[in-house]
């Protein structure tokens, strides 16, 4: 491929023609870094009032970049100590999430964690989206097991390929109107996980209660508290090898361990299958545990399978229920209140749990037919979760796409 075909993307807009050109985001900026007051936990630093906001790196992630609120702000001693910005910038972080590219919409005071680029020569958009592609590349600066060094030179003199300002404009704005797309695709995730979780707490009962505060209609009766040991049989997955064959026709279906950390209360489906003979079928109305994680919270969670003659693997726990109990409902139940596991987990490097100290768990329990009602609920609320999930990530990967193709 000849230098000038490298220098043209592969997707453009139709008005646009010739090769991009080659310089360095020095040459198109003036990059200087932020500054902080020392000590930064000194409170004659920081005034409520003020309408000079304080940005830090954790606001980075917590806004994907775009800062819109801030709410530290910053005194008029502490303004005196950092680089005050009154109009919208383009930053660089160089500190803990490194290479993550920020635009301050608001006035704001820049911590010595971000490079600050002045004097722009570019379209802020344009750039803002390519140095968000760019991000993962930084980490070359780091040698292995140590903290990247980006500093402002290693910034200065990197190499970029840019279009003309019209044609910055343009891909600058597309791009943002992708973003804005998945923004508000982000947010009705969010309200639908928010929903759930609202529903989750209202919906079983509160520790030493035996009544929820919200049910469907025409249940009434106090709920009963057992003990998870009562009302299950266990058993354990075999050591089934993970020989991944991505194909129902070559083998069992086959849960893993690993596999459970990863869905929701209630698996549709599988991803592995195995064409070992080895090991049991789960039997219907059963909930997995895993046995082993690294952290409590990674083994405070259950989950059932709806999909008939699975197998487990090895290191999991397998609780088959009492007929008069649905185990999607326990699930979910035991999921809402996932934080009762931890005090039965032991271990020092990496974490386990076994099915005598899982029998302790107190469940609460209601007539089977709110079971179903409560677990059909919650089903339909998982599924539009997904739903909203599976939108947002073909938004993400359209815009990947079109990020691929459209920079050079």
């Amino acid at each position: 491929m000849s230098a000038s075909k490298k220098l043209i993307p592969k997707r453009r807009f139709k008005q646009f023609s010739g090769n991009w050109n080659i310089t360095t985001l020095g040459k198109i900026a003036e990059i200087v870094r932020g500054a902080s007051p020392r000590p930064i936990q000194d409170q004659k630093w920081f005034d409520k009032k003020s309408d000079i906001g304080w940005l830090r790196i954790s606001d980075v992630t917590e806004q994907e970049g775009r800062i819109y609120y801030l709410e530290q702000r910053l005194s008029v001693a502490g303004q005196e100590k950092t680089r005050v910005l009154y109009e919208p910038h383009l930053l660089l972080s160089i500190a803990a999430t490194v290479g993550k590219p920020v635009i301050n919409y608001i006035k704001t005071g820049v911590h010595d964690g971000f490079l600050i680029f002045l004097n722009p020569k570019f379209h802020r958009e344009f750039l803002f989206q390519y140095l968000d592609m760019f991000k993962l590349q930084w980490q070359k600066y780091g040698q292995p097991g140590s903290q990247v060094n980006l500093n402002s030179d290693i910034v200065k003199n990197h190499n970029i390929e840019l279009p003309n300002s019209d044609e910055q404009t343009q891909i600058g704005g597309f791009f943002k109107k992708l973003d804005n797309l998945i923004n508000t695709q982000q947010k009705k995730l969010e309200k639908a996980k928010t929903l759930k979780s609202a529903y989750l707490t209202e919906m079983f009962p509160n520790e030493g209660e035996l009544k929820p505060r919200l049910r469907f209609s025409g249940f009434c009766e106090d709920w009963t508290s057992n003990k998870l040991g009562n009302v299950t049989i266990w058993s354990k997955g075999a050591n089934l090898a993970k020989d991944v064959l991505n194909s129902e026709d070559n083998g069992h279906p086959v849960i893993h361990y690993a596999d459970l950390y990863k869905f929701s209360p209630v698996i549709d489906n599988v991803i592995h299958w195995s064409e070992s003979n080895e090991g049991n079928i789960i039997p219907t109305n059963s909930l997995l545990f895993p046995m082993s994680d690294v952290t409590p919270r990674g083994l405070a969670r259950t989950t059932t399978i709806t999909k008939k003659n699975v197998k487990a693997g090895s290191d999991t726990l397998i609780a088959t229920i009492s007929d008069e109990i649905n185990a999607e409902y326990l699930s979910y139940q035991i999921n809402a209140n996932h934080k009762k596991i931890f005090p039965l987990v032991t271990g020092t490097t990496v974490k386990h749990i076994s099915a005598n100290s899982l029998s302790t768990l107190f469940i609460t329990l209601t007539d089977i037919i709110e079971q179903d009602k409560i677990s059909t609920f919650f089903n339909l609320l998982e599924k539009h979760i997904n739903l909203e999930q599976k939108k947002l990530d073909k938004l993400k990967n359209i815009k990947q796409a079109y990020l691929n193709e459209m920079f050079v």
